[in-house]
């Protein structure tokens, strides 16, 4: 991939958080925790993904993605672990919304992640710009 085409896809994949950070404060709105919940984890999600194109890291799988941020950015204190132990657990209540049927996400829950994402994602978009 050239530089260009690297650039490229970065802005993309911010683009991408972006809007569904904006959308999972829609869902907020009305009242669509799980939908709210989803969101918010493929907003932090894109965001990583735009990171990691720009320093040319790779994950196959949203488990790797959390072991790639994990070794290059938590373990070399470029992020706070508070801001990996956030996406893990973002990612975890995400898989609960999506797949358990039996698990509620509350709109305190879901509200509760608000904030945090939107600061993260601040803070990934400050490593890549």
């Amino acid at each position: 991939m050239t530089p260009e085409e690297r650039k490229i896809f970065v802005d993309m994949q911010v683009e991408r958080a972006h809007r569904f950070v904006k959308q999972a404060d829609e869902m907020m709105d009305m009242d669509y925790s799980d939908m709210a919940v989803n969101r918010f984890y493929y907003a932090c999600f894109h965001i990583v993904q735009a990171l990691f194109i720009q320093r040319e890291i790779v994950a196959h799988t949203h488990s790797g993605m959390l072991t790639q941020f994990s070794l290059h950015f938590v373990k070399t204190e470029m992020v706070s672990l508070e801001d990996g132990s956030f996406l893990a657990r973002l990612f975890q209540l995400r898989q609960k919304a999506d797949y358990n049927c039996a698990y509620d996400i509350t709109k305190e829950e879901a509200m509760s992640l608000k904030e945090p994402t939107h600061v993260f994602i601040d803070k990934i978009e400050k490593l890549i710009y």
